[in-house]
């Protein structure tokens, strides 16, 4: 089945709800990362992977609230993973925006790195961590998530640019408009077929028409004609 510009829209607007809700829980997600990272014994580094997400959640979760924190942050980068494939889908179509999508491909693999994420605009999650520490521990696991939806917008942005370019003049006329056209054309053809013709008869009256070669006029009987 063939991507629609439409459906991808409709799948973006589905991820940035659910983002709106995690960004909410954002303290309760750093808060289950601490929990499970103090249990795992491993709070020395930054959350690095979506992989350690997971290994946390299945490994060192220890309530129901961290679970589910954990789960909206999986599958909201599942959903950022589906939408990526969509757009691929669609710029392999129309031949768009592949370079855009080439520069973040392989951000969804479950052991990229993305520790060292930092969103370019004040991004309030990162910047409520407590101290300078919490901010390079859990940095980059806060700001992939948006550091993804600007990519994903900026070929959503290319792809429809390009669409508007490759729309043809005629669908951008009214149902009406087409149809005047259609009839315009009808007329059109009909008259100079109609002016055509009447210019071969005038031709052949001016000449003097004649028969053709072996034209034989109707075969009478024999005998007087009828008075």
């Amino acid at each position: 089945m063939s991507v629609k510009m439409n459906d991808v829209r409709k799948v973006l607007l589905m991820v940035e709800e659910k983002f709106q809700r995690f960004k909410q829980q954002q303290f309760t997600f750093i808060a289950a990362l601490e929990r499970s990272r103090e249990h795992a014994h491993h709070r020395t580094q930054p959350v690095s992977t979506v992989n350690e997400v997971k290994w946390y959640m299945t490994q060192h979760c220890s309530n129901s609230i961290d679970m589910q924190i954990f789960s909206l942050f999986l599958d909201i980068m599942d959903n950022l993973k589906d939408l990526f494939y969509m757009l691929e889908s669609l710029a392999s179509a129309r031949n768009y925006a592949r370079d855009v999508l080439n520069s973040y491909r392989n951000v969804f693999s479950p052991e990229y790195n993305f520790s060292q994420f930092r969103t370019h605009y004040q991004y309030d999650g990162v910047n409520r961590l407590s101290c300078d520490e919490a901010q390079n521990y859990y940095g980059g696991v806060i700001s992939v998530i948006p550091v993804i939806l600007d990519l994903h917008k900026e070929a959503i942005m290319e792809l429809s640019q390009a669409s508007n370019k490759m729309v043809p003049e005629m669908e951008n006329t009214t149902p009406g408009q087409q149809r005047a056209s259609n009839n315009a054309q009808v007329r059109s053809v009909k008259k100079t077929y109609a002016s055509r013709r009447s210019s071969k008869s005038s031709q052949k009256a001016a000449d003097g028409w004649k028969p053709a070669d072996g034209w034989k006029p109707a075969w009478k009987p024999p005998g007087p004609g009828r008075t």
